[in-house]
């Protein structure tokens, strides 16, 4: 049967709101979470019999929002369930009008009943159930709706590894196109992502296994607007990346759950993320006065603080230069560890500041056991340090300043 566009539109989002009740059903009873699923249920059961009697021509004169008319107007053969329909109306009604919350242990499976009648109702009226009814429409993203059209095709030619690697390109943009989740890795199967899922109706059981099946994503920023563009699939084949699981039924879950997801998402309101300090500053290590020495020493800590506690000629402090008053070092965060404890050559306790990565006689000759890891470092009594806004930063959030370097509490180092 050919659905009037509207009708379809109206049965596509009733299964949208049945099928995150019923993800989302409760183990134990919640009342509010209950009374939640039956509102969603009496939404679905108006939409669904609304598109029914308008692909009929059967809308029924006068109340076109009353549900049971509806139901009453549509031309069925098979048992309508007007009861239990009925109970699920008043239910909704004493909810609506008097704030009675619905009877916990009767409506706590509402989501999945509801689905269950609809989908019979359906079948013996317009040839569908709501679950082959195409979901792919509500997508709003082009992209994810290509790729998962692509996923489709190649899971109907039996090629399931490409089917696979489809729905990964098919989240990779889903996940891209909602702000505050592009952080959140295709192919990577993380319980705190799937956690952060769960507040937009997503199953985290669904969405770790989805992840556990798919590969990873390689793609690179491409364009002004540094928009991503997929290079290709990365399959780990001593993981989970080979032929035993790509078999039919995993391809089968995998579409639903794909299709779950970006639909759960695609509407999301933005949430801001936190980021890291080294993906926005940088430190400037300036000399407060002029002579201020650079000398070469260790970089392993434990190592370092061995050696200068072992009262010996300390072989592997070397002097390198000084700076001049006002003279600039800028460092990456990523050399590591910024500040760490030292003494000076008179003895005295002090702090030591890193300004620059491994050394060659360290780094590569380490590893060969030629040599032990070095860098160049100042006191830290003799500069200033700021945080400086890096050059990616400055793109993306040009008002941003530089701020003055404070030491992390002891808590955050334990």
């Amino acid at each position: 049967m050919n659905l009037k566009p509207e009708v379809l539109h109206r049965l596509l989002l009733a299964k949208s709101i049945l099928s995150s009740g019923r993800t989302a059903a409760p183990g134990q009873p919640n009342a509010h979470l209950v009374a939640i699923l039956v509102l969603n249920a009496h939404d679905g059961a108006d939409l669904v019999f609304a598109a029914i009697a308008d692909q009929q021509n059967r809308f029924p004169s006068g109340n076109k929002d009353s549900l049971l008319q509806c139901l009453d107007a549509i031309d069925i053969s098979v048992k309508r369930h007007k009861g239990y329909f009925k109970q699920l109306n008043d239910a909704r009604n004493s909810l609506k009008h008097s704030g009675l919350l619905p009877n916990t242990n009767y409506w706590a499976s509402v989501a999945s009943d509801v689905f269950e009648k609809l989908s019979g109702i359906c079948l013996a009226t317009l040839g569908i159930t709501i679950e082959e009814i195409d979901e792919s429409g509500l997508l709003v993203s082009d992209q994810v709706r290509a790729h998962l059209a692509a996923a489709k095709t190649a899971r109907t030619s039996q090629d399931f590894k490409l089917a696979l690697e489809e729905l990964a390109k098919a989240l990779f943009f889903s996940l891209e196109d909602t702000p505050g989740l592009g952080q959140i890795r295709v192919g990577r199967a993380n319980a705190e992502d799937a956690l952060k899922l769960t507040a937009f109706g997503v199953s985290a059981n669904d969405f770790l296994r989805l992840q556990e099946f798919l590969p990873m994503v390689s793609s690179w920023p491409s364009g002004p607007d540094l928009r991503s563009e997929i290079e290709g699939a990365l399959w780990k084949q001593s993981g989970f990346g080979h032929p035993g699981n790509w078999r039919e039924e995993v391809a089968d879950f995998c579409i639903s759950t794909c299709l779950s997801v970006a639909l759960c998402i695609q509407n999301a309101r933005p949430v801001p993320f936190p980021r890291e300090f080294s993906t926005v500053y940088e430190y400037k290590v300036s000399a407060n006065e002029d002579q201020v020495e650079v000398w070469e020493d260790l970089t392993e800590e434990d190592e370092h603080l061995t050696q200068i506690y072992s009262n010996d000629a300390r072989p592997f402090r070397t002097h390198k230069r000084f700076l001049r008053k006002g003279e600039s070092v800028v460092v990456s965060p990523h050399a590591q560890p910024f500040v760490s404890d030292d003494l000076s050559l008179a003895g005295e306790a002090i702090k030591r500041v890193r300004i620059s990565f491994d050394t060659m006689s360290g780094g590569i000759g380490a590893v060969f056991g030629t040599g032990a890891e070095r860098a160049d470092f100042v006191n830290l009594a003799d500069v200033t340090i700021t945080c400086v806004p890096n050059g990616l930063s400055k793109e993306f959030f040009p008002d941003l300043q530089q701020t003055p370097w404070a030491e992390d509490p002891l808590a955050f180092r334990l």
